[in-house]
């Protein structure tokens, strides 16, 4: 089946594509999700199961917006019709979902009654999103307007004042300059009156120097060929020749020219406590004054189908209970993710190992895929209620497994051509981070076509991990310590990058949106709001965490499961005070 949510232009039928023809589609069926060509449209409108189906061309099809074409029609866990919406938890469910998973909660809308034509209710929210959207584009228009009004004043103030700064800085410069010019000068005659002293003493010494080395030479020749008279008498001769030369160098030494002359330099007292009192050349002031626009809000609030999620304080309230602690007793835990049933799974990172526990953290079997090797292994996803899909990781094959939940056996092998890391599934496709691509969007499981390459990371995009929802994709990249939020699109829409979170690695959702993140070097797990904007440690090292690795949320059981790349994991019960306003 193509995903037309991504492809914009589909070309062939789904139905003889599995039949391996190639025909042109012409409908596109919401409720089935299939492109159909002009003979397999008729079969279909005839057919029992099909024919209450309203189909829609694939020109009108391509028309309706991105988030719209997103939208499924059936449970993935379940494969039926879509037919409730549970306000509590913010999701769409099938009747299976509606009894097992919802059963206590109270809000929940069918949305058949919702759409009846009778009721108006859909013609009054589209009608009344549409009065509002005229509303917001005139206040836009208008601050739009008022804004480039205000930038131009801010330009030619800033230009103004940067004058301002310039001329006092130069009548500050000027004064200064002619004091350093005058200190500079005092300071260099100083320095050439006591040089040439010093030079002088120099000089003297150097004369005495010469002295005494031709008295040493005259030593010299007496005791070589002087007679014993002649030594005796020249011997006073060379004395008094020597008390000479001491007498000169002491002469020198008791007068002070062998003292050490330093130039100090001293400064304006009144300049040392301008220093101090002057902290800043200025200062700055912001004058927010009135609103020189004003809006008009119209809308009724009635024709909603709910109000907005007020999530202003909800990473603030959100808290953990634990549950289990499970100790795995292995190193390297890459991957970890809770089935439907609630039994616990744990990758072991390049061992080809799959460590199982039971809801109640015992330990139940160890698990390999037969066909793998044994160095293989890094993220894991839960496709759905059976299947797994693992990755490599940075070893050969370049290969994504999916397998049994249960016992390991393979299901399917793709072969992605390039080193595979962090894993995650969502509406029907798999996001892979890969070494040299960086995400990879794969359709699955019928036919494992990349339907979309992000190259949205930078440098290297080993070890790194990814997730998503219907609108966006969240990325934690070890290597630039940030966890980035990009559309479908590749667009980034914020970054969050802060020292409370150092060296992410494993990042999940919970049924809100907001993002979990396991800091490896920081010792805890992080929740980030939706938006980016507020960030909370969650857990902690003083709760047992120690380079954690891998984290996964499961939505309907709302725990956290958390593992440590070394021996432990654990899980908790979280408690999210994100709600629909009254």
């Amino acid at each position: 089946m193509i995903d037309m949510s991504v492809n914009e232009s589909p070309q062939f039928c789904d139905v003889c594509l599995n039949r391996d023809l190639n025909k042109t589609a012409e409908e596109y069926c919401p409720q089935c999700e299939e492109v159909l060509c002009r003979e397999c449209r008729d079969h279909h409108k005839i057919s029992r199961s099909s024919k209450s189906h309203k189909t829609i061309t694939v020109n009108k099809y391509n028309r309706l917006p991105y988030f719209i074409k997103r939208i499924k029609h059936n449970c993935e866990e379940h494969d039926f019709v879509l037919e409730f919406f549970c306000k509590s938890h913010d999701s769409l469910c099938c009747k299976i979902c509606s009894i097992s998973a919802h059963k206590e909660c109270k809000e929940i809308i069918f949305i058949e009654d919702f759409l009846t034509p009778s009721k108006g209710l859909p013609l009054v929210a589209l009608d009344n999103i549409e009065k509002v959207l005229k509303n917001l584009e005139s206040n836009i228009s208008s601050a739009i307007k008022d804004r480039n009004r205000n930038l131009t004043d801010l330009r030619e103030q800033q230009r103004v004042i940067a004058k301002l700064i310039k001329e006092k800085r130069q009548e500050i410069n000027t004064l200064l300059d002619n004091f350093e010019e005058a200190l500079l000068e005092k300071a260099s005659s100083l320095e050439k009156e006591y040089s040439q002293k010093i030079e002088d003493v120099i000089a003297k010494l150097n004369e005495e120097k010469q002295k005494v080395d031709e008295i040493k030479k005259d030593i010299e020749s007496v005791k070589s060929y002087a007679t014993n008279l002649q030594i005796f008498i020249g011997s006073k001769l060379l004395e008094e020749n020597v008390s000479t030369n001491e007498f000169n160098v002491k002469k020198l030494y008791d007068d002070g020219s062998f003292n050490d002359v330093i130039i100090e330099c001293t400064f304006n007292e009144k300049l040392d406590q301008f220093i101090k009192d002057i902290n800043a050349f200025g200062n700055m002031r912001v004058d927010n004054s009135e609103k020189h626009v004003s809006f008009s809000w119209k809308g009724d609030k009635s024709a909603q189908i709910y109000q907005p999620i007020s999530g202003a304080k909800s990473v603030e309230n959100i808290n953990v209970k634990i549950v289990h602690k499970i100790n795995v007793g292995r190193d390297g835990l890459s991957g970890c993710v809770v089935s439907e049933s609630g039994n616990m799974l744990f990758l072991i990172a390049h061992e080809n190992s799959l460590m199982k526990y039971l809801p109640n953290g015992e330990f139940y079997s160890e698990l390999h895929i037969n066909i793998a090797p044994s160095n293989i292994g890094y993220g894991l996803a839960v496709v759905d209620s059976n299947t797994i899909a693992v990755s490599t990781g940075g070893s050969d094959p370049h290969k994504i497994y999916f397998i049994d939940i249960n016992n390991a056996a393979v299901h399917q092998v793709f072969d992605l051509k390039d080193f595979c890391f962090g894993l995650s599934y969502h509406n029907g496709s798999l996001m892979c981070c890969t070494y040299d691509k960086g995400v990879q969007i794969f359709k699955i499981p019928k036919r494992f076509t990349r339907v979309q390459l992000l190259p949205i990371a930078t440098g290297s995009f080993s070890y790194n991990y990814v997730t998503s929802n219907d609108n966006s994709i969240f990325h934690s990249n070890c290597h630039t310590n940030s966890v980035v939020c990009y559309e479908y699109n590749g667009q980034v829409k914020w970054s969050y990058s802060d020292s409370l979170l150092r060296k992410p690695y494993g990042i999940t959702l919970d049924s809100h949106s907001n993002i979990y993140v396991a800091g490896s070097d920081s010792n805890n797990i992080v929740v980030i709001s939706p938006d980016g904007k507020q960030a909370k440690e969650l857990i902690r090292a003083s709760d047992g965490l120690s380079k954690p690795h891998a984290v996964f949320f499961h939505k309907t059981k709302n725990v956290l499961l958390v593992a440590n790349y070394n021996e432990v994991a654990f899980l908790f019960d979280v408690q999210c005070s994100k709600h629909f306003a009254d």
